[in-house]
């Protein structure tokens, strides 16, 4: 086992694809972090909308407390949601899967309706949801994440992106649950098994990135950056290093950060904790020079 960094920054998201709720400590739940993509909008067809589609929902601004969802977003009025506690519908994960989940109301709908211009409905997953990683081999509860329980970045990886890129950006464009401070830009490919405090990460897919890292995570401005400096330098197009089950995820697409599951459910974390790493293995795409 060997230390390797330390945790420096916490992020849950509320409802997927809305703005980051920065914390110090958090609980590991049954699905990644306690809090983290508990609701999520959906279309007439029961099918995720993100800021690929909406950027303006980098705006919108979620607290979660006393079983309740508080929206606020500019030159809207701030609204209050009862969370769910019972299945009534279904809505799709990104992969498409039905998932049992909660609507939260005519209310919430017409709030998010309103800030967006097409009829959408926010549901929620409650703690009769279910809903696994469908791929072969691969045992992971998730919330509506895209296909991960959390999301880990190194922030020696941001800065090696910045110092080659054509316009700056933050760690936020990325959307990571957990930022560590590691030795180096790029270990993070190779861990396989790694503690960061009490908390057990597993599995270590290098993750792949679609638009969303392009749209600024406060004004939901669209950039070139990053995918430009990702394109020249961390696209994988030779998926030979990871499982045959992992490629069709990986294959074509640009890297930063690895998707991870997480345990035991009730440990906590916070910022400051030392992140060790108990096993390696090869990196999905070599670390650029």
């Amino acid at each position: 086992m060997t230390m390797t960094g330390v945790l420096t920054a916490i992020h849950v998201y509320p409802v997927k694809s809305c703005r980051a709720v920065s914390l110090d400590r958090v609980e590991i739940a049954r699905t990644g972090l306690q809090g983290d993509r508990l609701f999520q909008v959906v279309d007439t067809d029961g099918n995720p909308v993100t800021q690929r589609q909406q950027p303006t929902l980098a705006t919108v601004r979620p607290a979660l407390a006393n079983g309740e969802l508080t929206l606020e977003a500019d030159g809207r009025e701030q609204l209050n949601v009862s969370i769910p506690t019972a299945n009534d519908t279904t809505a799709n994960s990104l992969l498409g899967v039905p998932v049992p989940a909660g609507d939260a109301g005519d209310e919430a709908a017409a709030w998010f309706t309103e800030l967006l211009g097409v009829p959408v409905r926010l549901m929620a997953m409650t703690q009769h949801s279910e809903y696994r990683l469908p791929i072969p081999g691969v045992d992971m509860m998730l919330s509506w994440a895209d296909a991960c329980s959390v999301l880990v970045a190194n922030s020696a990886s941001l800065e090696w992106l910045n110092e080659r890129s054509s316009e700056p950006f933050g760690m936020d464009r990325f959307r990571p649950n957990l930022t560590v401070d590691a030795d180096d830009a790029w270990i993070e490919d190779t861990w396989r098994d790694f503690s960061i405090g009490a908390a057990r990460c597993g599995l270590g897919i290098a993750w792949p990135r679609c638009a969303i890292p392009q749209v600024d995570q406060v004004d939901g401005s669209r950039h070139k950056e990053p995918a430009k400096v990702l394109k020249e330098h961390r696209w994988c197009s030779d998926t030979s290093a990871v499982d045959e089950a992992l490629r069709p995820l990986l294959q074509g697409n640009a890297l930063f950060g690895i998707g991870c599951s997480v345990e035991p459910e009730g440990a906590v974390i916070s910022v400051g904790d030392e992140l060790s790493v108990h096993d390696s293995g090869a990196p999905a795409i070599p670390a650029p020079t």
